[in-house]
């Protein structure tokens, strides 16, 4: 990717993160519903029962308003975590909700500027709805893995698989629709109608190579994928339900473990 587009999805990002950062939580349902936050709750208990630690370091690359860290803080095996995130304004949603939590470290840097730049290492990294705004998610994860410890977990959570079918595009179509028009206020309504993601959301649109990405991980000899899941994200609670039986997927969680 040349240098001038990648400059360009970062800056984007940073202005539609900017934009959206108070309201994040509340106009992204298919995230933050009980069902998807279950299922990331399920999926942390059985990565950490897989390393083998008393006191686990983390690096949540991407943390926006908390998702994932503040699910951790609180866990007693976890010694530290360092959230990073390319937007302030979303770490400024997070640390009101952490409030004063000596676990918890921001780092206000893009993830590869902050990958780079810092010399230690991690037994767990997690990285959520991140990828798909990334210029090169590929480098990043070269990136990641160098900060990875042996026996140490990375889990992605809630990208876009690229799968496509009319049935599937519909059903997006009419969850984005339905919801931003029947469920938002008219403020929030107009928030996220001023929203451009066309080059923040790159490789939504410009297709994320899932094969490719399960492909790179298999390659790695020293790396294991411990836990891989494709399933149907919706705003709409009764998409949610028929996204169970669509054969075509729109999100994937994975968690690979470093040998």
């Amino acid at each position: 990717m040349k240098q001038g587009l990648s400059q360009k999805i970062i800056d984007a990002n940073i202005e539609l993160h900017k934009k959206s950062a108070k309201h994040y939580d509340k106009i992204h349902p298919e995230i933050f519903n009980k069902k998807e936050q279950d299922l990331i709750n399920h999926v942390l208990d059985q990565v950490l029962a897989k390393i083998k630690l008393e006191k686990i370091k983390v690096l949540d690359l991407g943390a926006g308003t908390g998702n994932i860290a503040l699910k951790l803080l609180n866990n007693p095996r976890i010694e530290s975590i360092i959230a990073v995130d390319l937007s302030k304004e979303m770490l400024d949603e997070l640390e009101k909700k952490a409030a004063v939590n000596s676990k918890l470290k921001i780092a206000n840097k893009p993830a590869d500027d902050f990958l780079a730049d810092n010399e230690d290492n991690y037994d767990l990294i997690t990285i959520s709805s991140v990828l798909h705004h990334l210029p090169d998610y590929f480098g990043t994860i070269e990136l990641i893995l160098k900060k990875l410890a042996p026996g140490g977990v990375l889990v992605i959570f809630h990208e876009p698989t690229g799968e496509k079918s009319s049935l599937l595009s519909i059903c997006e179509w009419l969850d984005s629709r339905l919801f931003v028009n029947l469920f938002l206020s008219k403020d929030l309504r107009n928030i996220v109608k001023s929203l451009d993601t066309s080059l923040a959301d790159y490789h939504v649109y410009h297709d994320f190579d899932l094969a490719g990405l399960k492909k790179f991980f298999k390659a790695k000899n020293n790396l294991e994928i411990i836990f891989f899941q494709k399933h149907n994200t919706f705003a709409l609670r009764f998409l949610r339900l028929l996204g169970k039986y669509l054969p075509k997927k729109n999100n994937f969680i994975l968690a690979a473990q470093k040998k």
